[in-house]
C-alpha cells in the first residue's frame, strides 16, 4: 500500500467546485460531542449522526480505562459504521461494518495533524490539517482529493470532494477526525 506524500494544496479546478460532492459535518453542544452529517448535495447521499456508543463526555474519567466505541448512525438510528480504537500510540481506529474490518484511520504524529485512512478494497487516503489554518485536503494513492474548509466557526467543517471520491467509509472516517480534533485537541 502506497500513501501519498503531497504536501502542498492545490485550489479545486472549476469543474470539481461545480460538479463534486460537497457535504458538512458540525459538532453539536450535547456533551458526548456528536457530529452530525449536513449533506449540501445529492452526491453525499447521507443524512446521520456519529458519537459514542455508550453515550459519554470526552473528559470522563472512563476514558482513561477505555474509550467508547464511535458509532455512525443514519437518519433512523440504525447502526452504518463502527470505528474502534486498537491501540493508543500511535493512534489506530479500526472502521467496522457489520462486524466486519471495512477500514483503518491512524494518526500520524504528535500534532493531530496528519491522518493516514485507509479503506478496505479502496484506496488510502493521507488527510493533512496543517496548524493554524482553515484550510484542510486530503488526497488517495490514486490521485483523488478533497478539500475542507472550517467555517463559520471550527464546529463546522466544509468538504468538497471530487466526483467519485463520495464513500460512505470516507465520510465517516473524516467526521470521526473532525470529532477527534474537536474533543481532544
Amino acid at each position: 500500500m502506497s500513501v501519498p506524500t503531497t504536501t502542498r494544496i492545490t485550489p479545486p479546478s472549476e469543474e470539481v467546485i461545480e460538479r463534486g460532492v460537497k457535504f458538512s459535518t458540525g459538532i453539536s453542544h450535547h456533551p458526548a460531542a456528536p457530529v452530525c452529517f449536513v449533506p449540501e448535495s445529492a452526491g453525499a447521499g447521507f443524512d446521520g449522526t456519529l458519537g459514542p456508543d455508550p453515550s459519554r463526555s470526552a473528559h470522563s474519567p472512563a476514558n482513561l480505562l477505555r474509550k467508547p466505541d464511535v458509532v455512525l448512525r443514519d437518519a433512523t438510528g440504525s447502526e452504518v459504521l463502527r470505528i474502534v480504537r486498537r491501540s493508543r500510540w500511535p493512534a489506530r481506529f479500526e472502521l467496522l461494518q457489520g462486524g466486519r474490518v471495512v477500514g483503518s484511520v491512524e494518526r500520524k504524529g504528535l500534532f493531530r495533524n496528519r491522518y493516514v485512512i485507509g479503506l478496505a478494497g479502496g484506496s488510502t487516503w493521507v488527510f493533512r490539517m496543517p496548524l493554524f489554518t482553515i484550510c484542510f485536503w486530503g488526497v488517495s494513492e490514486r490521485g483523488e482529493r478533497l478539500w475542507v474548509q472550517v467555517g463559520p466557526s471550527k464546529q463546522q467543517w466544509n468538504f468538497l470532494a471530487e466526483p467519485g471520491a463520495d464513500d460512505l467509509r470516507l465520510i465517516g472516517a473524516l467526521a470521526f477526525i473532525h470529532r477527534e480534533w474537536w474533543c481532544y485537541s
